[in-house]
């Protein structure tokens, strides 16, 4: 049996929802609107941060509050509330990456059925923005759920979390039909050029390259700024 249990608070116009699915750890903020139902973005945090770090909460509570649409941070396997002491370890490992990816993947098809069910969310405008892991974590997630329409993964290539650009174990296949930016830092100096290229040119049709000033852990403000934009015009 599925366990949900949830805390609320207010802030402003907008409803802030701590969450536990059964031991997945979630952060829901909603906004007021005259919509039957919103669209539900999901901002994913790098390695070694957490769903209330200032890089989910800032540009969830934004886009909220400017776009309408329900946003949504996840701790990761190994972070937050589920932190390990070396939450890098599952990611050196092939075995244990590929498990921990597929792990997330199911987390949030299960995390969006039940979101959808208990709040007004439109199941079928699902947007994506993830960082470094998040983003590696997203290629698989964003792939098994058919209803996302439009996602953005920074500091991203294949690899062992995101899966290679072809063959078995490729997830580039289910995202033909989802709208991708690809955000790249001009000086990464974890993510390769190579991967990333991998991976853009793994895509379907409706993709975008940027590349941004900084590397792999300069994280500004332009990367939300270009994310929001690619977001709010296919959402």
């Amino acid at each position: 049996m599925v366990t949900f249990e949830a805390t609320e608070k207010q802030r402003g116009n907008l409803r802030e929802i701590l969450f536990r699915l059964d031991k997945i750890p979630g952060l829901l903020w909603l906004p007021d609107s005259k919509e039957d139902r919103v669209p539900l973005v999901l901002i994913q945090h790098p390695g070694m941060s957490r769903k209330e770090d200032a890089i989910v909460s800032g540009p969830a509570q934004e886009w909220a509050t400017h776009h309408g649409w329900a946003c949504l941070g996840l701790d990761a396997p190994g972070h937050g509330e589920r932190a390990v002491a070396d939450p890098f370890e599952a990611m050196r490992d092939p075995e244990q990456a590929a498990a921990m990816a597929a792990q997330f993947a199911k987390e949030v098809v299960t995390t969006v059925d039940l979101l959808a069910e208990r709040y007004p969310i439109d199941r079928e405008r699902l947007g994506y923005y993830g960082y470094s892991l998040g983003a590696m974590l997203g290629i698989p997630a964003v792939s098994g759920e058919h209803h996302f329409r439009a996602a953005v993964f920074a500091a991203a290539g294949t690899g062992l979390l995101s899966g290679p650009a072809k063959g078995e174990g490729s997830h580039l296949a289910g995202l033909r039909d989802v709208a991708v930016r690809i955000i790249a830092k001009e000086r990464d100096e974890v993510i390769s050029l190579t991967s990333t290229m991998e991976l853009y040119e793994g895509l379907g049709p409706e993709k975008d390259l940027l590349t941004l000033p900084g590397g792999h852990f300069a994280i500004g403000n332009d990367v939300a700024e270009a994310a929001v934009e690619w977001l709010a015009s296919k959402l």
